[in-house]
């Protein structure tokens, strides 16, 4: 609160120095710090600024991990990591100013915070716009007086049209062809060798089992996994990729006790982020919970099936034209929303992922081997 304080105290100065910025840089910073999956249904924004300021340079400010899919990109042409310890305490601000200080014309700011809200401000940004949140806001809503532009965030609309609508305070106008935008995903030159090289490990037609999620609490038991795994592989010829990192290895393990070798094959923990797009491309389809594996399949134009559990899909859900999104039917959910995610269950029951409908799951992917 005491940079906050500070900041009103010191706001005439710092309006009227904001107000007189002219220099043109000639580059945007976007403010981009969750993680994968919010990364790749914002991908549009990068790509919305490509188109409407082909002159600019497009600066990326992301968590680490989307650094690999970021550097695909042609739309970013820079891309700077958040330290791991983030905005925290003096030093965090202190950071974020000095990236500020190499000169932008605006920033958009995707992942607000205190931080994020009042660094551009004090680096005296000519154009400072954010989307606002619509839950648990805090004292970081006593900082929006100083962007120039705040696109708030309503309940039932999707993230990413937030975000899209948001480029207005860049003077960029927002149309219905900005809007459809898709989610976009590059692949790596390893990652094509690498997916190439498995073609003889098992037969096709491959479906990606998603086996779980950064947010713990969206995650199957391993119980479920089996389950899935094994309907799918009666009622198909089809062969199972595992999807996972190695936080997944006790699932796959558990998979590989009873499924055929010769109709599954473990990716768990093997492939890159930078890599996975490219064996993502190769599978029929593609079923999981809400998670980044899930959206990156979907980026790359994979029938997916995503079940939501906890998850909103009024924030944000897989947009593909072969996207089943089967939402949980428990009274309390979702729960979980784009500026509101726990990562316990409230209730501690975990109902929706216990009560998760595999028969409804394993349905929609044999009904896409089907078509």
């Amino acid at each position: 609160m005491i940079y906050l304080l500070l900041t009103w105290l010191a706001a005439p100065l710092l309006w009227w120095r904001a107000a007189c910025q002219k220099s043109k840089h000639g580059r945007i910073l976007v403010i981009q710090t969750a993680k994968i999956g919010d990364f790749v249904a914002t991908t549009p924004v990068f790509r919305a600024l490509r188109q409407r300021l082909p002159q600019h340079r497009i600066v990326a400010l992301l968590h680490p991990i989307n650094a690999p899919l970021a550097q695909g990109l042609d739309s970013i042409d820079q891309i700077i990591e958040l330290p791991a310890s983030g905005f925290k305490g003096w030093a965090g601000k202190r950071w974020l100013l000095e990236q500020l200080a190499g000169g932008y014309d605006g920033v958009l700011i995707l992942s607000p915070n205190l931080t994020s809200l009042l660094a551009p401000f004090w680096a005296g940004i000519a154009q400072r716009v954010s989307v606002l949140p619509d839950r648990r806001q805090g004292s970081a809503r006593l900082a929006w007086p100083f962007l120039t532009h705040g696109q708030a965030h309503q309940n039932g609309q999707q993230f990413r049209e937030t975000a899209l609508r948001a480029l207005a305070g860049l003077g960029i106008r927002v149309d219905d062809g900005l809007l459809a935008l898709p989610n976009e995903i590059a692949r790596s030159a390893a990652g094509d060798a690498r997916a190439q090289a498995l073609q003889e490990h098992a037969p096709k037609p491959w479906v990606g089992l998603g086996l779980g999620a950064g947010n713990r609490m969206k995650a199957l038991d391993s119980r479920q996994i089996i389950e899935i795994a094994t309907q799918i592989l009666k009622f198909s010829n089809a062969s199972l990729v595992l999807i996972g990192t190695e936080a997944d290895r006790p699932g796959a393990d558990a998979l590989r006790a009873v499924l055929p070798a010769g109709r599954m094959i473990d990716s768990v923990g093997q492939w890159t982020l930078g890599e996975l797009p490219s064996l993502l491309t190769n599978l029929s389809c593609f079923v999981g919970v809400d998670s980044g594996a899930t959206y990156l399949a979907d980026a790359v134009g994979v029938p997916v099936v995503d079940y939501m559990g906890p998850a909103d899909a009024n924030d944000q859900r897989p947009r593909g034209e072969r996207a089943v999104v089967i939402r949980s039917g428990e009274p309390c959910a979702p729960c979980s929303h784009a500026f509101d995610a726990p990562y316990r269950c409230p209730l501690g029951t975990r109902a929706c992922i216990t009560g998760t409908p595999i028969a409804s799951l394993v349905e929609q992917v044999l009904r896409e081997l089907g078509k």
